[in-house]
């Protein structure tokens, strides 16, 4: 009898562990995935000249305000900015749906990243942030003082993680007048839209 509890209780370990250990498998795959990301389109120009300061550079992030990794991309951006040391202004654009929805969240109250004031600008069905590459929430692109887009990509190690990121590094190495290889980087949250959707491959 005394065999039988010894091999149960193994097998009942060996299983915990195993469902454990998938577990974390999947979590790391999941953090570790990034969402769908593009080139900026032709409108991109017009748009960045537009809310660029003659002679400033301009970092411009979009966000799903539902997305949970978003919080991980503003504090990264916040961290940029602050490093940065008042050399590069701002803009955060807020994804909203399309249709409207009555319940959605809506803030564009600016808000203080890095000891910056940056503004806020609702981007309604994502249309903006289409024209700048973006499909997933964190996508940042960087135009430099002569308003030249110089990185586009994600600010963020992984999915909902902080840690100092290649695509920041490669945006201030810019603003330092360097010339960084690194031109993008991989975006790590959810894909804009309504339900807030983690459309990522395996």
């Amino acid at each position: 009898m005394r065999g039988k509890t010894i091999i149960g209780v193994a097998v009942g370990v060996t299983l915990w562990l195993g469902a454990v250990g998938a577990g974390l498998c999947a979590l790391q795959r999941f953090s570790s995935r990034a969402g769908p990301a593009y080139l900026p389109g032709p409108a991109a120009d017009a748009f960045l000249s537009a809310h660029r300061r003659p002679g400033r550079p301009l970092v411009v992030m979009a966000v799903h305000p539902l997305c949970p990794c978003s919080d991980a991309s503003l504090a990264e951006l916040g961290d940029l900015l602050a490093r940065s040391h008042g050399t590069c202004d701002a803009l955060l654009l807020q994804y909203q749906p399309a249709n409207g929805l009555p319940d959605w969240p809506v803030d564009n109250a600016p808000r203080q990243l890095g000891g910056v004031t940056v503004p806020v600008l609702l981007d309604r069905g994502g249309v903006i942030g289409a024209s700048l590459g973006a499909a997933t929430s964190g996508h940042t692109v960087f135009v430099n003082e002569r308003g030249e887009i110089r990185f586009h990509g994600g600010l963020t190690v992984a999915r909902d993680h902080r840690g100092r990121a290649p695509g920041q590094d490669a945006i201030l190495e810019n603003l330092a007048g360097g010339e960084p290889a690194l031109t993008s980087a991989p975006v790590y949250g959810c894909t804009f839209g309504p339900e807030c959707r983690d459309d990522t491959s395996p």
